[in-house]
C-alpha cells in the first residue's frame, strides 16, 4: 500500500495519555512520516495538568519556556506539518511564536475533549489551518471545525475467527478512568442488571492517575463521596491487557462524560473487536456502525438493561464500515492534501 505521508516531516504535540500518543506516532511513521513527538504540556504531573486546565495563564511562563526550548531544538527541521492534539498549554502567544519558527508548516489541530471543556480555545482555534473534533457539538458551532471520531489501534484489528475462539469469562466489562458521575452511573447499571439476573458476571477497572487528587475530590466532589478508595487503581492497564480483557467479555459498558457528545475510544475499540455495547451516548445513532441488536442506549439517570440484550448474539457489521474507524483512515482524513 502506498505511504501517503512518505518523506513528510511532522512535529507532533500530544498528551501522554495511556500510550495513544505512541500509537499515533507509530501510525504516522508506518505511512512514511518522520515524526518528532513531544508532550503538549510542560509536564504530565497531575498538579501541572490541573493548573493548566483550571487557569493556563498561571503556568504560562513555564509553558512558554518549555515550548521555546522545543522550537529551538527543532528549528532546523523543515516540517511539513505541526500536528497538535488538545494543546491546552499552547497559548495564542506561543502558537504565534511557533508559526514564526516554522513559517512553511501547515498547522493541524485535533481534540478528543469537547472544546467547551478547554479554556480559551475560541481564541486559538482560528490560528490552525485545519481543525478536527471528535465531538459533533463542537462542529455545530463553527463551519471551520470538521467532525472526526476517534480510531481503534491496529492491535484491535483482530480476525473474526480469532476473536470468537477466545473463551468468554465475563458478561459485562467496564474499563475507564474516573471522572464526573461515572461511578454513580455504573452502580445504577449493575444494580439494574442484577435485579434481572444475579448470576451476571462483571469485570471492572477504575483508573485515577493521582491518589492525592482523588482524596481531594472525595472531600469536595459529591460524585466521589461514596467511591471506595479500594476500588480504584492508580496505574492504568496496558493496551495489551485492555485488549485481552475485552476479548474475554461479551459486552462493553461505556459511560461518556455528561459534557461531551463525542464517542469514547472504548466505543471504537469494541467495534473493532466485534463486541456489543451498552452506552449512555445517544449520538452513536449517527454512526455508520449503529445497530440496535449490538448497541443499547441507556439513560444515565435511570438505566435499564433488558436481559434479552445480554443474551442476544452479536450481528456482524460490514468490514468496510469498521475500517472507516481504523487508525490509517483517521490519519488519512487529517493529513489529506
Amino acid at each position: 500500500m502506498k505511504q501517503f505521508l512518505n518523506n513528510k516531516k511532522i512535529l507532533f504535540f500530544s498528551p501522554n495519555f495511556l500510550g495513544y500518543d505512541q500509537v499515533i506516532k507509530k501510525g504516522l511513521e508506518d505511512q512514511g512520516a518522520d515524526v518528532s513527538l513531544y508532550d503538549e504540556r510542560p509536564s504530565d504531573k497531575s498538579v501541572v495538568k490541573a493548573l493548566i486546565r483550571i487557569n493556563p495563564s498561571v503556568y504560562k511562563p513555564f509553558s512558554k519556556k518549555y515550548f521555546i526550548k522545543v522550537f529551538e531544538k527543532e528549528k532546523h527541521n523543515n516540517f511539513d506539518y505541526i500536528f497538535v492534539i488538545k494543546g491546552e498549554a499552547l497559548t495564542s502567544e506561543i502558537i504565534y511564536v511557533m508559526k514564526d519558527y516554522f513559517i512553511n508548516s501547515k498547522l493541524i489541530f485535533y481534540t478528543w475533549d469537547s472544546l467547551r471543556n478547554v479554556r480559551d480555545m475560541d481564541k486559538k482555534i482560528f490560528l490552525y489551518d485545519r481543525v478536527f473534533s471528535f465531538d459533533r457539538g463542537d462542529c455545530n458551532t463553527s463551519n471551520n471545525i470538521s467532525y472526526l471520531p476517534l480510531f481503534f489501534p491496529p492491535c484491535y484489528d483482530v480476525k473474526i475467527k480469532d476473536s470468537s475462539s477466545i473463551k468468554k469469562i465475563n458478561d459485562l466489562i467496564f474499563i475507564a478512568s474516573l471522572h464526573s458521575d461515572r461511578y454513580k452511573v455504573l452502580n445504577k447499571i449493575l444494580s439494574n442488571v442484577r435485579l434481572g439476573n444475579s448470576n451476571i458476571s462483571f469485570y471492572c477497572f477504575l483508573f485515577y492517575p493521582s491518589k492525592f487528587f482523588f482524596c481531594l475530590r472525595k472531600l469536595f466532589d459529591k460524585n466521589f463521596f461514596k467511591l471506595p478508595i479500594k476500588h480504584v487503581k492508580w496505574r492504568a492497564l496496558s493496551q495489551a491487557d485492555v485488549l485481552k480483557k475485552i476479548q474475554q467479555s461479551k459486552i462493553v459498558i461505556d459511560i461518556n462524560h455528561p459534557k461531551q457528545s463525542g464517542l469514547t475510544m472504548r466505543t471504537i475499540e469494541c467495534l473493532a473487536l466485534r463486541k456489543k455495547l451498552i452506552t449512555t451516548n445517544r449520538n452513536i445513532i449517527y454512526e455508520g456502525f449503529y445497530n440496535e441488536s449490538n448497541i443499547l442506549i441507556i439513560d444515565r439517570n435511570n438505566p435499564s438493561v433488558p436481559l434479552d440484550f445480554i443474551d442476544r448474539p452479536y450481528q456482524e457489521i460490514d468490514i468496510n464500515i469498521i475500517n472507516n474507524y481504523s487508525l490509517d483512515t483517521w490519519i488519512s482524513r487529517i493529513f489529506y492534501d
